[in-house]
């Protein structure tokens, strides 16, 4: 059985539309106060020093930056343990709350500090908002593409940053022709909120109707991998931490003031150069449509090539271009050429689409595991972009005031920092194409050593085997090795079944063998597992491509019984259950019952233990288990018929039904044992098992 990822075109095509539109209308959202940060500075921060209001407004502006780390813990933490959809739906309302609040929000005239207090705090929401959602769309998109096209399909997730800044300055640009210069300053910008919101409220809804959650985080779940602190895993695991920092300092944070220097500040550096307003708005919005095509293009040769050579390319080849297009666009200002403008900011679009393509995005989701994922992915792109690329403006503008010199502040923030950092992804990166995003979820991950029997072994020895190895499973092949024919397994009830349905112990097992399907390593564990409950075994052989065992898988392990019994005793709820609410009617067998009429009963009722009664009180004397039985019928046919009395465990550990779930827990610990009888008056009433505890805790 392989794995099955390679999911068609129609299973993802709706998933992007729904990724892409989310995440698209938050960054016009989340942009729109950028490309109207000037007259805000006026309505907000009014001030004598025409800078020093510029710089207020910045700063409201790198605020919403600063924050979407914050938001990317707080909502990749909802994503990691609650589900990506909840986070990315979570997000896009919050952010269009801050949205339509600065819509709505009164002056600086009207409210005076409060107002300016005010577009802080909104932006703060629009940040946080941001943060979570942006990477929770990454994750949510990403986990739906097979890994062959991951580079192309979430390329067209990462054309949504420029795409939204462009709708966000022709948005601008469209209102501003309509109610004239004067009215927009005024009020008129208030509808570019109006409508973004507006239209976030409606994608919203239907996320919320139509979308399900993905594939890779139903699966943790199915498997009680789902972490629920997934902010302290990433930060105290010393693997996870090294490669956030990689991916911070040395990628993303080295890429982030590059883009938003050719997104953004050239916008600013060509409006104090003396180009109108409205030209420039159109050129940075024209020079990104023109070249949105290269979010995809570099994505998909990042799938043939790999992801470091594109990434690397995109950093050092745009910082390297600053200093020659910033230069020349002094040169046709006066007098003013608006194809030559329009071609240099062109060129750094272009070059955009190479360091921020899907290549990016694939290479963050193939860098971190799925259960931190949401988490990681979010904090480390928006401490990257959302902080190091956020503060572009401000660090721009501050550097001027201290160098006096525009050009110069733009070279030293936007080619020579992103320079030295992106050193860091050229000594220490490695490439990450060809990773899995299932590969922690794959049967391999999860295989057990696997006791493996030769098929001409009889019942009677393989029955001694597991009963040595500690087994409950063995793998059969013809020759009793990994590199032999599979022939199917043998487990502690199937041997019991065979013998109660007339084979004796010298029976060979290829003769009783259970005819499951292996499983390819590289399957996903949730099919692995389907495929054990549909065949009722306990367990299934994992082969690698060339058909030899490399073990097995074992539920009580995939779904990580121990861990979450242990935890569970850590749980308050569990103090105030009583097992009288969740134990299940009990099977018993009297003291006299012959050996193989209880293997009978435990195969025909799928047990494997059952409750020894006395035959005249019906009180509780003993127990007998599976093991007990695989150890009683493996050596001598005589005891066939010998009462079960003469080998049940007689020193039991019951618990009432006044007791609580806390106290069965604590007894399947302490005990080592997955069965125990409820009692009254040391009569059986009931019997509580490590699945019925697993289910509640």
């Amino acid at each position: 059985m392989q794995a099955q990822e390679r999911i068609s075109f129609k299973e993802v095509l709706p998933v992007a539309i729904v990724a892409w539109t989310g995440a698209l209308l938050e960054w016009v959202d989340f942009y729109t106060y950028a490309i109207l940060a000037k007259i805000l500075a006026k309505i907000y921060f009014p001030s004598h020093d025409p800078l020093a209001s510029l710089l207020a407004s910045f700063a409201a502006l790198a605020i919403g930056f600063l924050f979407r780390p914050v938001g990317a813990l707080l909502f990749g933490k909802i994503g990691d343990q609650y589900g990506r959809k909840v986070a990315f739906l979570t997000a896009i309302s919050m952010m269009m709350v801050g949205t339509l609040g600065i819509a709505i929000l009164p002056s600086y005239a009207t409210l005076g500090v409060l107002a300016s207090i005010g577009v802080f705090i909104l932006r703060i929401i629009q940040g946080l908002a941001l943060g979570g959602g942006y990477g929770a769309a990454i994750t949510y998109l990403g986990e739906f593409t097979p890994d062959h096209r991951r580079g192309l399909i979430t390329g067209f997730l990462f054309t949504t940053p420029a795409f939204g800044m462009a709708i966000a300055a022709n948005l601008a640009s469209y209102l501003q022709g309509y109610f004239g210069a004067e009215a927009f300053d005024a009020y008129g910008w208030r509808w570019c909120f109006v409508i973004a919101g507006v239209i976030v409220f409606v994608v919203a809804l239907i996320i919320h109707l139509l979308y399900k959650e993905t594939p890779v985080f139903t699966a943790l779940k199915q498997i009680r991998r789902v972490t629920s602190a997934p902010i302290k895993e990433l930060f105290t695991n010393k693997h996870y931490l090294w490669l956030f920092i990689l991916a911070w300092i040395g990628v993303i944070g080295a890429h982030g003031p590059i883009w938003y220097t050719n997104q953004l500040y050239v916008k600013f550096y060509l409006g104090d150069l003396g180009v109108p307003k409205k030209l420039t708005n159109d050129l940075l919005a024209y020079a990104t449509y023109a070249v949105l095509w290269t979010y995809l293009f570099f994505g998909w040769l990042s799938d043939k090539i790999g992801r470091r050579p594109i990434l690397l390319l995109g950093i050092y080849a745009n910082a390297l271009l600053f200093p020659i297009t910033f230069y020349l666009m002094k040169n046709y200002v006066d007098p003013l050429n608006t194809t030559a403008l329009f071609l240099l900011v062109a060129a750094g679009t272009f070059m955009n689409g190479i360091g921020y393509s899907g290549a990016m995005s694939a290479y963050l989701l193939e860098l971190f595991p799925a259960k931190i994922r949401t988490t990681a992915i979010g904090f480390t792109y928006n401490m990257g972009y959302g902080v190091f690329g956020g503060l572009t403006p401000f660090m721009i503008t501050l550097l001027i005031k201290i160098t006096g010199n525009p050009y110069l502040s733009v070279i030293i923030w936007s080619t020579i920092i992103p320079m030295i950092m992106a050193l860091l992804f050229v000594f220490k990166g490695w490439e990450t194409r060809g990773e899995r995003l299932w590969e922690e979820l794959s049967a391999g991950r999860f295989a057990h050593k696997a006791l493996i029997l030769p098929g001409n072994m009889s019942i009677g020895e393989a029955m001694k085997k597991l009963q040595v190895e500690g087994q409950r499973i063995a793998i059969v092949t013809d020759n009793g090795k990994e590199d032999g024919r599979y022939l199917g397994i043998v487990e502690e009830r199937s041997l019991l079944k065979a013998l109660v349905t007339g084979h004796s112990i010298s029976t060979p097992i290829k003769d009783v063998v259970v005819d499951v399907d292996e499983v390819y390593a590289s399957a996903r564990i949730i099919d692995a597992i389907v495929l054990i409950q549909q065949y009722g075994v306990k367990g299934i052989a994992v082969v690698d491509q060339n058909k030899r065992i490399l073990g097995y898988v074992d539920p009580r392990y995939v779904f990580n019984e121990v861990a979450l019994i242990t935890a569970g005793v850590k749980k308050p709820f569990t103090e105030r259950v009583k097992v009288e609410e969740f134990m299940t009617s009990a099977i018993t067998v009297k003291d006299n019952t012959p050996v193989i009429e209880a293997a009978k009963i435990m195969v025909e009722k799928n047990v494997g233990f059952l409750p020894v009664v006395d035959s005249e009180t019906s009180k509780l004397v003993g127990v007998i288990s599976e093991k007990d039985l695989m150890g009683v019928l493996c050596c001598e046919e005589d005891n066939r018929n010998k009462p079960v009395k003469e080998f049940m465990t007689k020193e039991v550990i019951t618990l009432t039904p006044e007791s609580t779930l806390k106290e069965a827990l604590e007894k399947f610990i302490d005990h080592k044992i997955r069965h125990l009888p409820v009692v009254k008056d040391m009569r059986v009433v009931g019997v509580v098992s490590v699945k019925d505890v697993v289910k509640l805790v």
